[in-house]
């Protein structure tokens, strides 16, 4: 087996912001498009037959999930994917698949443009029996045979792959028809004449499917020194026998659309794909759900369920219930949680997998919140600090997590425009707040699949944090009372209500989400400031709801960083409350202040006050809302910031 046909990527990127079923990776040896699950070899080895092995154990996500992939029976853990010498031998049956994509491949030497299977076919077919197998990665046969008639020492050429791509709103993904682009445009004199303007920004949807593609139609693709941009890129076409010959450049290449029915056989959709760049951000969206390992005996549980039936029976309210259960079982439960539970016919099952991501991370925050001290040996262990080493006039508690099993799921992707993620378990009609009709792509592919499929790809990882609880009141009276606080965050709710961004829209932004978002990216800065962490190894967790929770969790996975008690250390002592004052220190002194401290609007679609890089933003890796809805003013300010020590 020749290694250069695999690729080794860290398991924890196989289900990423940029990796995953349906992405498309940039990989040393080309871009390749992870293929769905269903196809890797590591699935059909197995023929679908997952031992414990390969499971990852979580029963409160699993019925989440089953939510909206009803016949689902495992989450399955993604494989290592190691080299090994060099070779992959050792793990065979643990190898992810994929292909080259974009498929059309062009040599730097010769200029030569060509599909990839007729790269392959005439490298087998022309070069000497010893160099058959060094084909990988792609190279040019057309230049292997002039080195040999020129007895040149250099003999191997590799290829470039062209950089677009076509995408479509269902979540498809094809090559561009070259050899059809080739000749359906007209020569340049030809375009002046019929004063056509192809870089006037109006987008054309045309028709390639009766353009007739000469059997011996050859490309060469070059760059042209007169232009710079995609008209300074041309194909010069030759065919019948070399007699006839054609030109055409990438002029107006991003304004075209074409409609389904014409890049695949048979089909008859009207969905239009447009050209992008291949390592543009709207080639791929995916859509991940993550959790935190919560023990099975959770309050909400069988026996539980049992009492609240028999409360409800009984005439009882659902109002008064979650009252009655806290003075006579000292069981603490939302009044809405019952409420779900009735309208589930009291199935757990049902109720867990009818939770929006709040409700679902509300589970989370309560059962953090609510205790002390948990010592789960291999999942989950924290403990309450004492108030002796954070700011306890402004934080309500800190809890020590010294280790956490979180476990991540792609549900499925989509391509042009994200979706929110209270979409990603529910159909595809329900989808709103999108530009273009944003369908989703699943995971696994066929009739068994898709929807239907009863297996998910995950990986699950161990980790450690901190966690901070605000206290709800000293918030309310904090918004309460300085009027500048509601103005300052009406700005950015309005701002996200009129941007034409499909993400986050039913997000509620409220004083609670700002501050605590905010005051995250302010500690991550300040752990790579102070302790030298870097920022890429730090995620945050939100937990914001008005009346129900008001909390981050700011973590680190094994391997990264931090990661080997290093963080939690600092909360062994007053090193917390330290970088705390730091960070608010620190947040007073941006470079690009005093514009940046006054500005009234920045970052994409002004959905930031005073927050940019200098300051406040972090990586996207490490960001939940994507650098949004951040001011550190309602922290810092003299007059109003929440974080204002000189007032306690």
């Amino acid at each position: 087996m020749n290694y250069n046909q695999h690729e080794n990527i860290q398991t924890r990127k196989a289900i990423s912001a940029y990796g995953g079923v349906g992405s498309i990776l940039e990989t040393r040896n080309g871009s390749i498009l992870v293929l769905p699950f269903n196809e890797w070899p590591y699935f059909q080895n197995l023929k679908g037959r997952f031992g414990e092995e390969h499971q990852v154990l979580d029963k409160r996500f699993k019925n989440r999930l089953r939510r909206y992939f009803t016949e689902l029976e495992y989450i399955i853990r993604i494989p290592i994917n190691t080299i090994e010498a060099g070779q992959f031998s050792n793990h065979s049956a643990n190898l992810m698949a994929a292909k080259y994509f974009p498929e059309w491949f062009y040599c730097n030497e010769c200029h030569k443009f060509e599909h990839y299977s007729e790269w392959k076919k005439n490298w087998k077919l022309k070069v000497k029996e010893e160099d058959k197998e060094k084909f990988y990665p792609p190279k040019c046969y057309n230049c292997y045979i002039r080195a040999q008639n020129i007895n040149s020492k250099r003999k191997y050429f590799d290829l470039e792959q062209i950089r677009f791509v076509l995408i479509a709103p269902d979540g498809s993904v094809a090559d561009m028809p070259w050899k059809r682009w080739a000749l359906f445009r007209p020569t340049q004199k030809e375009r002046k004449a019929e004063n056509l303007n192809p870089e006037a920004g109006k987008e054309e949807v045309i028709s390639l499917g009766n353009i007739e593609i000469p059997t011996d139609l050859k490309m060469d693709l070059k760059t042209l020194d007169k232009y710079s941009d995609l008209s300074g890129i041309g194909i010069f076409s030759k065919y019948d026998n070399d007699k006839k010959t054609a030109f055409t450049t990438l002029s107006g290449l991003f304004n075209i659309r074409i409609p389904k029915k014409e890049l695949f056989v048979g089909n008859n959709e009207e969905i239009l794909f447009k050209p992008v760049l291949r390592t543009s951000n709207s080639v791929y969206y995916p859509n991940i759900l993550s959790s935190i390992y919560l023990p099975a005996d959770d309050e909400l549980n069988d026996h539980t369920v049992g009492i609240i039936k028999s409360l409800v029976e009984s005439g009882i309210p659902v109002a008064t219930i979650p009252q009655i259960l806290k003075t006579t079982n000292k069981i603490s439960i939302d009044d809405s949680v019952i409420q779900m539970l009735v309208n589930n016919n009291f199935d757990l099952g049902n109720t867990v997998r009818s939770m929006t991501e709040n409700e679902y991370r509300y589970d989370e925050y309560k059962f953090i919140t609510t205790h002390n001290k948990i010592e789960l040996k291999d999942d989950l262990i924290f403990e309450k600090i004492s108030e002796e080493f954070y700011p306890s006039a402004f934080l309500n508690a800190v809890f020590k997590m010294d280790k956490l099993r979180i476990t991540s799921v792609q549900t499925s992707y989509t391509r042009q425009e994200p979706i929110d993620r209270d979409y990603y378990l529910r159909p595809d009609t329900d989808i709103q707040n999108t530009k273009e009709d944003i369908k989703k792509k699943y995971t696994s592919e066929g009739p068994d699949f898709g929807q239907r499929t009863k297996y998910l790809p995950a990986i699950e990882n161990y980790g450690e944090g901190i966690f901070f609880d605000f206290d709800e009141r000293k918030i309310s009276n904090w918004v309460n009372t300085n009027k500048e606080v509601l103005d300052r965050v009406m700005i950015v709710a309005n701002n996200h209500l009129q941007s034409e961004s499909s993400l986050n829209r039913d997000l509620k932004i409220t004083p609670a989400l700002m501050l605590i978002h905010t005051f995250s990216h302010l500690i991550i800065k300040e752990l790579e400031f102070l302790c030298g962490y870097p920022a890429t190894s730090l995620q945050e967790r939100l937990y914001v709801e008005d009346g129900k929770m008001q909390g981050v969790l700011i973590y680190t996975i094994a391997g990264a960083e931090g990661s080997y008690g290093g963080l939690t250390s600092l909360c062994k002592s007053d090193k917390i409350d330290k970088i705390i004052r730091s960070a608010m220190i620190r947040a007073k002194d941006c470079a690009s202040d005093p514009i940046c401290y006054h500005s009234s609007g920045q970052g994409v679609g002004n959905l930031n006050l005073s927050a940019c890089y200098s300051c406040v933003l972090l990586p996207e890796t490490s960001c939940e809302h994507f650098n949004c809805y951040l001011d550190r003013r309602l922290l810092i300010d003299d007059d109003y910031g929440f974080f204002n020590y000189s007032n306690q």
